[in-house]
């Protein structure tokens, strides 16, 4: 029976593999990287070089400590970079391999739920890695090198800690200790949106009312001392900490509050409107096997158990995502931290009606052989598409062959001038940065090389500074003519 479950969902594994090879690889091995995804590498890169430490990452010279997040993505993206070096392809490498293992704890807690609900589904753990990878956001992110991919990672594997906790393992303090353990590594990832999953108690209380009000008042003062612990003992032990955690408080979490510059949209409700269309493709996909499966008979015993799993992953992921209507900053990939649960939410509800329809295939009969031809051909072309995209550039295509054309003359650790005009050119300055070392100034000091854009005006380069003879597309750039 086994055999023949898995052989139904081969087809579905590699068409669920071939979207991921689309969506995410092909674009993750592109060069040009959205302008938060290359700051952030540009600091891990540093840190990897020896400039800066964990707790004081710095980004160039004229921003020499960076505290705009906790340094959690920073140390580990260094890691990758003093074992793989410095190519572009370490931090795809290190992108890679944190969508992976996001899919391989996503493709866990599908088994324990369905070792427990329904033995037959357990074989088809493509189901919600495909609704997840499906989320327009979620792939974008990926490729984009965005720090919520590696904290959606530990907040994934907190949950599944948690489920085993209260669903499984009831009384076994182990798998509570290490949710928040993953839940105080989801925080120094990226701060304290990443603590969402701290709500897991409070909603198995309310969707199963299987422990009591004491009981759940109980755990989540462990689930939350546990981060809140850890986090004393660095405090106590390490100076630096205080001083790292009590900035990014002030300079990053405070201003997100009350400084207009960092808000991106009018209303607070924006983020709502914005997860409903991102969930646009998940939807689509329920509503095809709903009607699909219309004829099915349901069994309400399962039904109930699976509806409460349901229940208790989605009440998890909307824990991680309304609350960011709090305030006007508002970004899609904001978002990425909760999609898992989002997926396994729907694929949980949807699964006696998935096990209905693979139930009625038939591995022998010549549709299905055709399927699997069919999606043997659509994973090779996956492939090869991919394969196609090495060398090519996704984005900032103008800008960077003159960053390295620039790059390979001067000296490392340069500083260039450049005017005021230029002072928000973030992409520009953190191309420079990850790849040279070379900062940008946009000060009163006169460095020795200025730099400005084709397209602004002339007058703007000071007195004293010559066109220097090099064939670009995107800037100008001048050496002082005595230096």
């Amino acid at each position: 029976m086994k055999n023949i479950l898995s052989l139904k969902s081969f087809p579905f594994w590699l068409l669920t593999f071939s979207c991921i090879l689309l969506l995410v690889v092909s674009q993750l091995i592109q060069d040009g990287i959205f302008s938060d995804g290359i700051l952030y590498i540009s600091v891990s890169k540093n840190l990897a070089d020896g400039i800066g430490t964990f707790w004081d990452p710095h980004f160039s010279k004229t921003w020499p400590v960076f505290r705009e997040q906790p340094p959690l993505y920073f140390g580990l993206l260094a890691i990758f970079f003093k074992v793989f070096g410095s190519s572009m392809y370490t931090e795809r490498i290190f992108c890679f391999i944190c969508m992976a293992l996001t899919a391989f704890f996503i493709h866990k807690i599908w088994k324990k739920v369905m070792l427990r609900n329904n033995l037959g589904m357990v074989q088809q753990g493509w189901f919600p890695i495909l609704l997840w990878i499906s989320i327009p956001v979620c792939f974008w992110s990926y490729a984009n090198h965005v720090e919520e991919t590696v904290m959606t990672l530990f907040a994934t594997i907190s949950v599944y800690y948690l489920y085993q906790f209260f669903f499984l393992k009831q009384g076994n303090l182990i798998y509570l200790i290490l949710g928040g353990i993953f839940i105080f590594l989801s925080s120094l990832t990226k701060g304290i949106q990443g603590v969402f999953p701290i709500t897991a108690v409070f909603f198995y209380w309310l969707v199963s009312r299987k422990i009591s009000f004491k009981q759940n008042i109980i755990y989540s003062i462990i689930l939350i001392g546990i981060p809140v612990l850890v986090y004393a003992m660095l405090i106590l032990f390490n100076h630096h900490v205080y001083d790292a955690l009590k900035e990014y408080l002030q300079n990053r979490l405070g201003k997100t509050f009350h400084d207009k510059v960092n808000d991106t949209t009018d209303y607070h409700f924006e983020i709502v409107v914005r997860l409903f269309t991102e969930l646009i493709p998940m939807f689509l996909i329920i509503g095809i096997i709903l009607l699909l499966s219309r004829k099915m008979k349901t069994d309400n015993t399962a039904k109930k158990e699976r509806n409460e799993t349901s229940l208790w992953f989605l009440l998890i992921g909307l824990s991680g995502t309304l609350p960011l209507a709090i305030t006007l900053e508002q970004r899609g990939f904001y978002m990425v931290t909760a999609f898992p649960l989002f997926a396994l939410s729907a694929a949980c509800f949807l699964s006696n009606r998935v096990s209905f329809l693979t139930g009625k295939i038939n591995v022998k009969g010549e549709s299905f052989n055709i399927f699997k031809i069919v999606s043997i051909i659509v994973l090779a072309g996956s492939l090869l598409f991919t394969v196609l995209q090495i060398g090519k550039t996704k984005r900032d295509e103008d800008m960077l062959p003159d960053i390295y054309a620039i790059g390979k003359i001067l000296p490392h650790g340069e500083v260039i001038s450049i005017p005021s005009a230029m002072l928000y050119e973030w992409s520009l300055s953190e191309y420079f940065v990850r790849y040279f070392y070379i900062s940008l100034d946009a000060g009163n000091t006169k460095h020795y090389y200025f730099m400005i854009k084709k397209d602004l005006p002339k007058s703007l380069v000071p007195i004293g500074y010559t066109l220097y003879p090099i064939n670009t597309t995107y800037v100008d750039l001048y050496i002082k003519a005595n230096k």
